[in-house]
């Protein structure tokens, strides 16, 4: 790979907290966690704001350059978390160059794909990006679309296992 392999990411507008509400609120029920806070990705920090987000299975993350400007809408829904994904665009030297900050969003890591993926392109419609920030493609909901999407039930729910039975285990309560 060359070092300019492609174009330096367009510059957006400073990233504020309308934006952050924006992304918040294009999650609906299924953003979790804290108020997003700007993580550093400056070279001396990246590898522990990384080891920190690798524990963010699935969110929405704006990554911002040295003057606080949006440079990047993502979303992240994977096995390895959201500092995996930030890593797979420090591959492009250009994205390394102008990367130095981020904010992330999490999402219930049990959300469906698709809800998460909605939720992107409902927080670029919300912030106003669509031909802002050069040839990014974000995925292209109807309102309707994104409500069903981020308020259906995940496909899976981790739930605590049933208290220890006495020895009659369920028999009990099959009779009642």
């Amino acid at each position: 790979m060359s070092l300019d392999c492609c174009a330096e990411p367009v510059a957006g507008p400073m990233v504020d907290g309308r934006m952050l509400r924006h992304a918040w609120t294009a999650l609906g029920p299924l953003a979790c966690g804290d108020w997003p806070v700007a993580h550093s990705l400056v070279p001396e920090h990246r590898a522990h704001t990384l080891a920190e987000l690798d524990e963010v299975l699935a969110g929405l993350y704006l990554v911002t350059d040295a003057g606080g400007r949006l440079r990047w809408l993502g979303k992240a829904h994977r096995h390895d978390g959201v500092g995996a994904r930030l890593r797979n665009h420090f591959h492009h030297p250009e994205r390394a160059r102008v990367f130095a900050g981020v904010y992330v969003v999490e999402a219930d890591p049990f959300s469906p794909a698709k809800a998460v993926e909605a939720a992107e392109g409902r927080a670029a419609d919300q912030i106003g990006l669509r031909g802002l920030l050069g040839r990014r493609n974000w995925p292209v909901v109807t309102q309707a679309q994104w409500l069903a999407l981020v308020t259906a039930r995940p496909a899976q729910r981790v739930v605590h296992p049933r208290a220890e039975e006495d020895d009659a285990g369920d028999q009990s309560a099959a009779q009642d």
